[in-house]
């Protein structure tokens, strides 16, 4: 491995910040101390409810970021980029792939997201995609993202996302007990697909079975407006049973989650894969209760390091929830073992080593 080596790395950088962003953080820091990294980014969205827009801004932005990486090229031994795959950022991110082709440069292509399948559905796309790919390396977050490359000619490697030290708060030691009442917490950009109105209507539920709880809400807008999110509350009688605190700072991220019983994020965003959101929960040794989709079933398994809930059924969130209040030991062993998997599994220094070893492994001697 050589410092020597230029890559030239495009990416979404904080902020607005996102999991994605945040990866792309931890990858820039990780590939400039080991190789010449020269940095194109890709700051396309200027707030998070901008992120899956389309503008005349961001196109003419795509065209000059072509630009800017034509020049860059010559010069490179591999071309990382955050890979988009899906919607209109998907083909923008097959021109830059299709021009580091042209010019002999490997490409790493890292997925922090799902949708390939839907843009190889007609025979054109599928001949497409397969060009596009076509030996290069792709980064999966997870075993259960492989059907995202099949029939694909590509190199694959699997490198999970990972945690900052600094997230890691002190193991709790005593045994879990809820308050009363229970405090949840849903911690997130403030988008439908992220399952907040399924959240509320099981914490509606459980309040009519005689549990008290209270739902924090802590998150900056998506494609839910403050207003909306109040109407919510509303039509699910939550108005008085929650509090909205919008947009965290990180201390403020860490203060919600000390202050919580139980993380809840039953998202059913089609795009999702490692959600960084629950691997932080479990690093503040919170128990977490999520979706059953993407990468979630590998690392939060149940009974062992947290709960899964089918997408899109606030009945049997509310009974998941309920289950862990009423089993408190049981939820004590899943908070205790996913905080000991995050430090095992999910550490800075494990991503790191892994993506230089990967970058290193084509780029080669200088």
């Amino acid at each position: 491995m050589t410092k020597n080596a230029k890559v030239v790395a495009m990416v979404q950088l904080p902020p607005p910040m996102h999991g994605a962003a945040k990866m792309n953080q931890h990858a820039v820091d990780a590939l400039s101390a080991q190789f010449d990294l020269q940095v194109i980014e890709m700051r396309f969205a200027r707030t998070v409810s901008e992120v899956n827009r389309f503008s005349l801004r961001k196109l003419a932005l795509a065209v000059w970021l072509l630009m800017r990486l034509a020049w860059k090229l010559p010069q490179a031994k591999s071309l990382y980029i955050c890979f988009a795959p899906c919607g209109s950022a998907y083909y923008r991110d097959c021109l830059y792939v299709l021009l580091a082709k042209l010019f002999r440069v490997p490409v790493i292509l890292h997925l922090h997201g799902r949708g390939l399948p839907n843009m190889r559905k007609s025979r054109w796309q599928k001949q497409f995609q397969q060009h596009v790919f076509h030996r290069q390396t792709v980064i999966l977050l997870g075993e259960k993202l492989r059907p995202e490359v099949t029939e694909l000619t590509c190199t694959t490697v699997i490198i999970r996302n990972c945690l900052e030290a600094g997230l890691f708060l002190p193991q709790r030691t005593d045994p879990w007990a809820p308050h009363q009442p229970v405090r949840l917490l849903w911690l997130s950009n403030l988008f439908r697909s992220k399952g907040i109105e399924t959240l509320i209507a099981a914490c509606a539920l459980l309040r009519a079975e005689g549990t008290d709880c209270h739902l924090t809400i802590a998150g900056d807008h998506g494609d839910i407006s403050k207003s909306e999110l109040d109407a919510l509350l509303e039509r699910h009688q939550m108005h008085d049973a929650a509090s909205c605190i919008g947009p965290v700072s990180p201390n403020e991220r860490q203060a919600a989650l000390k202050n919580t019983d139980l993380f809840v994020f039953p998202s059913t965003y089609a795009n999702e894969a490692q959600p960084l959101v629950v691997l932080e929960a479990m690093a503040a040794s919170v128990p977490v209760i999520t979706s059953t989709i993407a990468t979630l079933p590998e690392f939060v398994r149940p009974r062992e390091t947290g709960q899964l809930c089918p997408p899109d059924n606030p009945d049997l969130l509310a009974t998941a929830i309920s289950t862990a209040i009423k089993a408190p030991e049981e939820t004590t062993i899943m908070r205790d073992q996913a905080y000991q998997m995050c430090q095992h599994e999910f550490h800075h220094e494990r991503f790191a080593r892994e993506l230089t070893k990967q970058v290193s492994d084509i780029t080669g001697p200088p």
